[in-house]
């Protein structure tokens, strides 16, 4: 699923307003996959879906088409950033773990009904949940942060390079070690907010510039100490 096309930019029309896509561009949205792609199934996702876009918000779509292979189509439309993934047909009758992020999407085209039973299936999956972690693994996550932590005290590029790479990878851990599928960065961080606000501070402060590598520090500190027992 991660083989990748990249079409040509075309040039940014006018900047658009958050929220929703608007009704018309809906339509429009699904004519232009069928056309470029021949796309029989368009699932729009994402911010543009749930309505909590903001301008710079792009449009994130998942359609699919009798294709060989998986292509991306990533370019500018009508004045917004468009991220379509176009998939073999056959993908649609699996359940895969990366389609999640189709859940509170909206059905653009269905042309061959596949849209809403594989909708079903992934709600039924995000119920279920991930399976347990198995406590190597979890073992594993806590020594990886207190590792990398060390590493980045040199100070040096690599270092400060190691320091970004620890930070995304800790909100996925979190998710992870919460026995929760990790549902994306925006997401995350609003789910974090209302369920675990201690958490969600400790990001605050070792993300929001400036921030220290002691504020990282405090929030590897934070998560071994959440994560120790579980």
């Amino acid at each position: 699923m991660d083989s990748t096309r990249a079409l040509a930019p075309v040039a940014p029309g006018a900047a658009s307003p958050g929220g929703a896509l608007a009704g018309e561009l809906e339509v429009a949205l699904a004519d232009e996959m069928r056309r470029v792609h021949g796309a029989h199934t368009v699932i729009l996702y994402g911010s543009r879906a749930r309505g909590d876009a903001t301008p710079e918000s792009d449009v994130d779509v998942v359609t699919f088409a009798e294709v060989s292979r998986t292509l991306r189509d990533a370019r500018v439309w009508n004045g917004l950033y468009l991220d379509a993934f176009v998939h073999p047909t056959a993908l649609a009758g699996e359940t895969d773990v990366d389609m999640l992020k189709l859940l509170g999407g909206r059905v653009l085209a269905d042309e061959r009904q596949l849209a809403g039973p594989l909708l079903e299936r992934l709600t039924l999956l995000e119920r279920q949940g991930p399976p347990p972690l198995p406590e190597d693994d979890r073992r594993m996550r806590r020594v990886w942060a207190r590792k990398t932590l060390a590493r980045i005290g040199r100070g040096d590029l690599e270092a400060w390079y190691r320091h970004h790479g620890l930070l995304h990878q800790l909100l996925e851990d979190t998710f992870a070690l919460r026995g929760q599928w990790y549902p994306g960065a925006k997401r995350a961080f609003e789910r974090l907010r209302s369920d675990a606000p201690e958490t969600y501070r400790a990001f605050e402060h070792a993300l929001m510039p400036p921030a220290s590598v002691e504020a990282l520090a405090a929030l590897v500190a934070h998560l071994e100490t959440l994560f120790a027992d579980a």
